[in-house]
């Protein structure tokens, strides 16, 4: 039988068939034709998309330095401000002198015009002397008749600023600058009827103010505070022109076609925007109108009093709170996003550096967003690709026409041929099918034939059965594998979950001493965030130079291996309070990696808890005594007063025993005088608290010892918070214990100083703070000074304090004195706005 091979079956159809290699050309090309034009609309959009975004991104980066140089040229002009004398010439002439263009549409609705316009930058400008009064005010470039005293915040032109008091505590050279702050516009007062921002020519404007405030000195005397204030409007020319499409400049921008810019500041808050009801800005009451949320009513969307705020905004699209977190971490970039108005575009962010006043944590300003719409922002791109794609399509239709007819004078040949060489190969095509789709695995190919397709088939049978038991080996390894990482992760969990619920703070570090992983607990009580990047134990503990200490002198530890791990306990002062930290640094390996294990506990509410429990031992155990010495002593002293008062009164003509048993009499009344205030102190009757204002007890207490403050020449100075809410006290031990310290106060300026009574909310705490500028305290009596008895006067009791202690404990509050000799002495209250009565030293007696 003659075999005829494979090979000599092709050899003759290609012989027969001299066109095939053409047909097959003509395929090859078409296909890699497309596959060029495919690649090559590919790069052609994303190398015009690139150009266009970094483009975008340049410019968004370029108006955010611009913003950024600008705010650092008003700082100058402050500066420049605090060398002029605060005259009201001089400060309308720099008015004057600094004024800048700015464009916007005016006339009607109906009929806009163009309008540049060069106006002041600072709408106001003032000089405020340091008790709060303003002695220099221009507005608009104005002199102003209105001067307010401005140490009270609701004086300011916008109730509430504290800009005066947050400059007065800077020092020479330093910059407050506050948040934007204005009126909030809601839309129908920007629309009035018209039917976009674009066209409501007609409607109200925003009107608004960045404040810079700076002290100014005067041979190193603080005279007061220069403040600038920066007009919204020249802000608003940084982002209102912009048209992010082309170079072309806008009066003012379509919000509807999502080609606009805006800035948000470090909070969030849109600053500049088409939309001015978007603006942050206070309500008639002036409070800050809450932001646009998914929460936020029909009534108050439909009233349009929605500032935007982009932290809120995550239910717009989810892209506006990461550009705000991104700008205040210094990132720029490009993202897409949504606006209110349902236009998709093309956002591109950067941040503005900028470190004064408000902005000196987040050290940015804020953000520049500028967006395009995306079909014009990808027109360039589209518009390529649609060109290349039909001058391809036009040569390949032209390619086809030449072929087709050769194509068909050949098909009749070609079928009588393929029909003998395409039947085996579509069986094995269909077995390879089958156990590609894995309905069936264990697929035979029947092909009875000698040639090479008969060989094809029978080793086509064989990888069948191999690949078949290789799937089983694989299918065991897989389940195999799948029990161990349950395991695994099982295992990973239990030890995650251990390592962020232990109470106590855990750091590890590597052999070279940086930090590889801190749980909550550790982050909580060294105040900070979960270290990244693996830094250096010194970086993580700046803040903590006793803990810091510390740990150096474990690491220096030339014998790191035998070092004990021991705890120790470290006492740390921080803002006047003192806490307790237990540590223990124990080595530790892993995966044959050498390292350290820190722990770290607050031991501070422990602490206080056992000198707290101490000290009421030892005050119960006075009192006791204190009541039994009291009440032995006032009968026998009563007898011998009684009888010494009969002998006085036999001692007729007599004066000087008559004059010794007197002098006897007035000790013995001293020794009951002492002896009442013993018995008072170990039988003191609980607080009997009721809501009050503690505003109200300070001001009868100055007032009693007002005239003699005057009369020691002491100069008494009221600090009193005007709106300090009511609190559970007992008035009239807490008039007692105010009366006390100022007492003590005014026998510490025999020759006269300055006694300062300052109150405020500090939280949920009223924060009273008693100041005198007499002799002070040594700082070896300061932790004796609420002891019974101890007292630093030639005469007196010493229960004063205690008693002063005992009251504030009794209404959950904490006393605190600080004094250093001949500096004065500064006492401190706390008083919380609500709490539970806790135990009190006379409960136990």
């Amino acid at each position: 039988m003659l075999r005829v091979k494979l090979h000599s079956k092709v050899l003759g159809a290609l012989l027969l068939l001299a066109l095939v290699p053409l047909i097959l050309l003509l395929f090859n090309s078409h296909h890699s034709l497309r596959l060029v034009e495919d690649l090559l609309r590919q790069r052609t959009t994303e190398t015009l998309d690139t150009q266009a975004t970094k483009a975008l991104e340049k410019r968004t980066q370029m108006v955010a330095d611009q913003i950024s140089a600008f705010l650092q040229h008003i700082e100058g002009n402050l500066l420049d401000l605090t060398l002029l004398q605060p005259t009201q010439e001089n400060y309308q002439k720099f008015s004057q002198n600094h004024q800048r263009q700015i464009w916007y549409r005016g006339g009607t609705n109906r009929q806009p015009t163009d309008i540049r316009q060069v106006v002041p930058l600072y709408s106001e400008l003032a000089f405020i002397d340091s008790t709060g009064q303003e002695q220099v005010r221009i507005v608009n470039g104005l002199p102003s008749e209105q001067l307010r005293d401005l140490s009270d915040p609701i004086q300011t032109t916008y109730p509430g600023e504290d800009y005066f008091l947050q400059a007065s505590r800077l020092l020479s050279g330093e910059i407050w600058t506050t948040h934007l702050t204005g009126w909030h516009i809601s839309r129908d007062e920007q629309l009035q009827g018209a039917a976009n921002p674009l066209e409501a020519i007609e409607g109200k404007k925003y009107s608004g103010v960045i404040r810079f405030a700076t002290p100014v000195y005067d041979q190193g005397e603080w005279q007061g505070v220069a403040v600038l204030s920066l007009d919204h409007r020249h802000l608003m020319t940084f982002t209102q022109h912009i048209s992010p499409i082309d170079d072309q400049d806008a009066v003012f921008p379509s919000y509807e076609s999502g080609n606009y810019a805006f800035l948000f500041d470090n909070e969030g808050w849109m600053i500049t925007h088409p939309k001015f009801w978007n603006i942050r800005g206070l309500d008639t009451s002036g409070k800050l109108v809450p932001p646009y949320t998914v929460d936020t009513s029909q009534e108050v969307i439909d009233a349009g009093r929605i500032p935007f705020n982009l932290l809120t905004a995550g239910f717009v699209h989810p892209n506006y709170p990461q550009v705000a977190n991104l700008v205040r971490r210094g990132e720029s970039g490009v993202l897409s996003t949504v606006n209110v108005g349902g236009s998709s575009k093309i956002m591109a962010y950067a941040p503005i550096p900028y470190q004064e006043g408000v902005y000196q944590q987040s050290g940015v300003f804020g953000g520049i967003t500028i967006g395009a719409e995306i079909d014009l922002f990808h027109l360039p791109a589209t518009s390529t690709a649609l060109l290349i794609q039909n001058e391809i399509s036009n040569y390949l239709m032209q390619s086809w026409l030449v072929i087709s007819v050769t194509v068909l004078f050949v098909a009749f040949v070609a079928y009588l041929l393929s029909n003998s060489i395409v039947r085996p190969i579509q069986l094995l095509t269909e077995g390879t099918r089958k156990m590609t789709s894995g309905h069936q695995l264990r697929v035979k190919v029947d092909v009875i034939s000698n040639d090479e397709v008969g060989v094809l088939a029978e080793s086509f049978n064989q990888m069948v059965e191999e690949l078949t038991r290789r799937r089983e080996r694989l299918l065991r390894t897989m389940q195999a594998l799948r029990r161990s990482r349950k395991e695994i992760i099982s295992e990973r969990n239990f030890k995650n979950t251990l390592f962020e619920n232990i109470e106590t703070g855990l750091i590890t570090f590597d052999s070279q001493g940086r930090v590889t992983s801190a749980n909550g607990p550790a982050c909580r009580i060294l105040s900070m965030s979960r270290p990244t990047d693996k830094p250096a134990w010194q970086q993580l503990l700046n803040e903590w130079p006793e803990l810091k200490n510390v740990l150096e002198s474990w690491f220096n530890n030339s014998d790191r291996k035998s070092m004990n791990s021991r705890p120790l306990y470290v006492p740390i002062e921080r803002k006047g309070r003192k806490l307790t930290y237990r540590m223990a640094l124990f080595p530790l390996s892993f995966r044959q990696q050498d390292g350290w294990l820190l722990t770290i506990e607050d031991l501070t509410e422990r602490v206080n808890m056992r000198h707290q429990m101490a000290r009421m031992d030892r005050l119960a155990s006075l009192g006791r005594m204190s009541a039994g010495i009291a009440h032995e002593v006032r009968n026998p002293l009563t007898g011998v007063s009684l009888l010494l008062d009969e002998l006085h009164d036999r001692l007729l003509g007599q004066q000087s025993d008559q004059l010794l048993i007197r002098r006897a009499l007035e000790e013995i009344e001293r020794l009951e005088s002492l002896v009442t205030q013993m018995l008072r102190f170990s039988a003191a009757k609980a607080p009997k608290l009721s809501d009050g204002r503690i505003d109200e007890v300070l001001r009868d207490s100055i007032f009693l010892l007002r005239n003699q403050g005057q009369r020691q020449q002491v100069n008494i100075i009221e600090n009193i918070s005007a709106d300090l809410p009511d609190l559970l006290l007992d008035a009239d031990r807490i008039k007692q214990v105010v009366l006390n310290l100022l007492n003590n106060a005014l026998d510490a300026m025999p020759n006269g100083g300055d006694l300062t009574i300052n109150a405020e909310q500090v939280e949920h705490d009223i924060l009273i703070t008693i100041v005198d500028t007499g002799e002070g305290i040594n700082t070896d009596q300061l932790p004796l000074v609420f002891e019974p008895f101890f007292t630093t006067k030639g005469q007196g009791t010493g229960l004063g304090l205690s008693i002063c202690h005992n009251i504030v404990t009794e209404h959950g509050g904490d006393i605190q004195i600080f004094s250093k000799r001949q500096f004065g002495t500064r006492v401190q209250i706390i008083l919380p706005l609500s709490f539970d009565r806790p135990f009190s030293v006379n409960d136990s007696i």
